[in-house]
């Protein structure tokens, strides 16, 4: 989670954490050249981020409270109140690695779902909950926690204007949030990895290289807010939800934050923390009372360096160089990132043992000759194809193409299993795991391909809010004790109806398809798209996008019958400008209540002035028969 004591780097503040920062790296430097650095020993570690839902499926803002009545150092708070974070405790490789990794998960996990439970939440794994609204990413659901509140000021500030999210896939999102909570809809499980520092880049450049298939058979995030994205949508939505570039700065060539990377490591893992401190600014500090690093060694202990990490901490790469103290003796890990929750512990385990088995066979002839084999744009553009299309992505693979699954099935399994061989994992530990992703990608249903099939099978019949439910009701009952993903099948639609509270707010069932005319548009053309669609009336919008009344058929009708009227006539002439309207938050029974009392079939939702959506009386009316029972889902 990182150092939770920090703050604001100020003028005064500045100087002093610079120093300690580059003292930090000349110590790092003096830990590798020394040989102080961990060697000959290979542990494996996990974080579990986990969702919070109510019995209604959508977040359940409890996290804080939840982690007070925790008894166990292991827990930890994310950036969201629905969200907490496990870290699991490190396993040398070796016999009883896998399994026991994947004991101390299901028995935290148990934890988890107890404690949940005491408020009435369940426990979901997934990438990005499909429930997730928009109402959900106010400032009020961060954690209050001064580190994310910190990053907060300071991110928004750097960038000078709102974030803005732009993501295309099947469908599009573009909107702007002034507060970096949409990284909070990422939720992942991250794999530590520690690595002799004699290897470092080689191992280092071997990850960068991987990271493409091995994303491709776990991708478990393509909805968000309902829409169809990417195959892991968290790849796109973390690196813009905290992107400190604006427009002004399109010429510049300045990485951002969230980032893959841009060449091969050459030297030792000191070159990472080197390059990160010249390309990107620190932007927090804290109290640092104790001696410099230097003076540590110097008295024959072991540095923390707490500058080093704290600034490492700020700059979110895929595969992230650490540095860390085990045990009082130095170690540096690769810790994955990209690698998102779920669906199940088991899948979870099977992409740690793949990525695991991997990283332990690297290719002897790669060692030193990375360029020789991979041109470092085709391993950065096979990432951005894993994260657009998951197992139906194409590779560039030692100068070849290849697609994911083919890679996967022929190549990569094989070599994985070769790699759990050499660290002392015996068959019986790795074959079931291993055997996970073969059937995942022979199926071709990872997490990514279940959520689509299910979102596209449901729509049928069901609204996009509908389907999500549905789909985030069966990864309730399924993402703790469950099947792996690849035995999972399409939720039925009759799941719909076990959701307590399901159509209590008008977003639950308003329609956002909307047609609207401007204020500007003719009563003839008005007049035309409401008889071509047969619609009774239609929102108008000003130039700015904003509400600014309604026109009825009756409206124009009455006008016709005026000695004024006149086709061109602009429709501001004739519109009724006080308009009754709701938010998306609203409840239903009072958009309901406030429909009956005005009279009217219809209400603009509205946010910010903004239309976003509309309710109508038949909407309602399909919700009360459903209750009833006299109607399916549609």
């Amino acid at each position: 989670m990182g150092d939770q004591q920090v703050s604001p780097l100020s003028r005064d503040s500045k100087s002093a954490f610079l120093r300690h920062l580059i003292q930090d790296i000349a110590a790092l430097d003096r830990l590798v050249a020394e040989g102080k650095i961990e060697q000959d020993v290979t542990r494996i570690g996990a974080e579990q981020e986990y969702c919070l839902v109510k019995s209604d499926l959508r977040p359940a803002m409890i996290g804080p409270e939840v982690l007070c009545e925790t008894d166990d150092q292991r827990f930890t708070a994310e950036l969201a109140k629905w969200n907490l974070e496990i870290n699991l405790d490190p396993f040398d490789v070796g016999s009883g690695c896998l399994s026991g990794l994947r004991q101390q998960l299901d028995r935290l996990l148990k934890v988890a779902v107890k404690n949940a439970q005491h408020r009435d939440a369940h426990v979901i794994l997934t990438g990005i909950l499909p429930t997730i609204r928009k109402s959900d990413l106010d400032f009020g659901c961060m954690t209050p926690n001064p580190r994310y509140q910190v990053l907060d000021k300071i991110l928004r500030e750097m960038r000078g204007e709102d974030f803005t999210l732009n993501v295309e896939g099947v469908d599009e999102i573009q909107l702007r949030h002034r507060s970096i909570l949409f990284e909070a809809c990422n939720t992942s499980f991250q794999i530590h990895l520690q690595i002799d520092p004699r290897e470092f880049a080689d191992r280092y450049n071997w990850a960068q290289v991987i990271s493409a298939p091995v994303l491709s058979g776990c991708v478990n995030s393509p909805v968000l807010l309902g829409k169809e994205l990417w195959s892991e949508t968290r790849i796109a939505l973390f690196r813009q939800s905290i992107d400190v570039r604006n427009a002004g700065m399109d010429i510049r060539d300045q990485q951002p934050r969230v980032a893959f990377g841009n060449d091969f490591l050459q030297g030792s893992a000191t070159e990472i923390f080197k390059n990160d401190v010249a390309l990107y600014y620190p932007i927090v500090s804290s109290e640092m009372t104790e001696d410099s690093s230097m003076q540590i060694i110097d008295r024959g202990e072991i540095p923390k360096l707490r500058a080093m990490n704290l600034h490492n901490g700020t700059i979110y790469k895929w595969n992230r160089a650490c540095y860390g103290v085990f045990n009082g003796i130095p170690h540096l890990r690769i810790e994955n990132r990209y690698i998102p929750a779920g669906p199940t512990p088991e899948d979870e385990i099977a992409n740690s043992a793949f990525w695991v088995g991997l990283m332990m066979a690297m290719p002897p002839n790669c060692i030193g000759h990375w360029k020789e084999h991979f041109h470092f744009p085709d391993i950065r553009s096979n990432f951005m194809r894993a994260a657009q299309f998951g197992l139906a992505a194409e590779f560039r693979w030692f100068g070849k193409n290849i697609t994911a699954t083919r890679l996967i099935l022929e190549e990569l399994l094989p070599l994985a299993e070769k790699g759990l061989q050499a660290i002392g994992i015996p068959e019986s530990e790795y074959h079931l795991p291993l055997d996970v992703i073969k059937r995942r990608v022979t199926k071709r249903q990872t997490g990514s391909d279940w959520i689509i099939r299910s979102l596209r099978s449901l729509n049928v019949k069901s609204t996009v809010y509908e389907s999500t439910l549905m789909i985030t009701e069966a990864m309730r009952k399924q993402s703790i004790d469950g099947p792996p993903i690849d035995q999972w099948e399409i939720p039925g639609k009759k799941t719909i109806f076990d959701i307590p509270g399901r159509y209590s707010r008008v977003d639950s069932i308003m329609k956002t398809d909307l047609v609207t005319i401007r204020n500007d548009d003719s009563v003839s053309y008005a007049e035309t798209v409401m008889r071509w669609r047969e619609f009774h009336h239609l929102p108008v919008e000003n130039e700015a996008g904003e509400l600014a009344g309604v026109v009825s058929m009756r409206d124009i009708e009455r006008y016709r019958e005026t000695k004024e009227f006149e086709p061109d006539t602009q429709i501001d002439e004739i519109m009724t400008r006080e308009v009754a309207s709701v938010t998306p938050e609203d409840s239903l029974s009072e958009a309901s209540q406030l429909m009956l009392s005005k009279g009217i079939g219809s209400l603009p939702v509205v946010r910010n002035r903004r239309m976003i959506g509309i309710l109508t009386v038949r909407d309602i009316q399909r919700i009360e028969n459903l209750g009833k029972g006299s109607a399916t889902p549609e």
